[in-house]
């Protein structure tokens, strides 16, 4: 090996190591993203099961024709494979019924009849909507200054 190979290598490695470096530093702004949108989607959904809950405690005081919100959590449903099964479970229970409340609410506003209103046992929704809140809130506590997400039923210091 003479002189002019190791010059050849000292070219080469100039352009390498910056790209190498791009791409590692890319990797890692993309992964700080992800977990930045995930926080946000949490937080959302978050704030959709705020709105049913109190519209819930709304309804039970006297009967109204407002619908539950679902948007975010049927725009994001089948994309939180990092939240724990069981909250998973609990949030898919949750919109089950607050799906089948809204069909009956559309269901009085087409017949304009309050007795369809009064069928409507919403109080079916106090505990999986405050289990889904209870759930929403630890992740976002046990993941709020994490790079990536905690593992499922994982316990382990951020």
């Amino acid at each position: 090996m003479d002189l002019s190979d190791l010059g050849e290598l000292g070219k080469t490695l100039s352009y390498l190591v910056p790209v190498i470096i791009l791409i590692l530093v890319n990797v890692f702004f993309k992964k700080q993203q992800e977990q930045k949108r995930r926080l946000e989607m949490i937080r959302s959904l978050l704030s959709e099961v705020n709105y049913n809950q109190k519209l819930m405690e709304a309804f039970l005081i006297q009967w109204q024709a407002k619908k539950f919100k679902t948007g975010i959590w049927k725009r994001n449903r089948d994309k939180m494979d990092y939240i724990d099964q069981s909250l998973h479970a609990t949030l898919v229970s949750a919109y089950e019924i607050t799906d089948e409340f809204n069909r009956e609410i559309d269901a009085a506003k087409e017949h304009k009849s309050a007795s369809y209103l009064a069928s409507i046992q919403v109080d079916r929704l106090r505990e999986p909507l405050a289990r889904s809140k209870q759930g929403l809130e630890e992740w976002l506590q046990l993941n709020k200054g994490r790079k990536e997400p905690a593992k499922e039923g994982g316990n382990s210091a951020p």
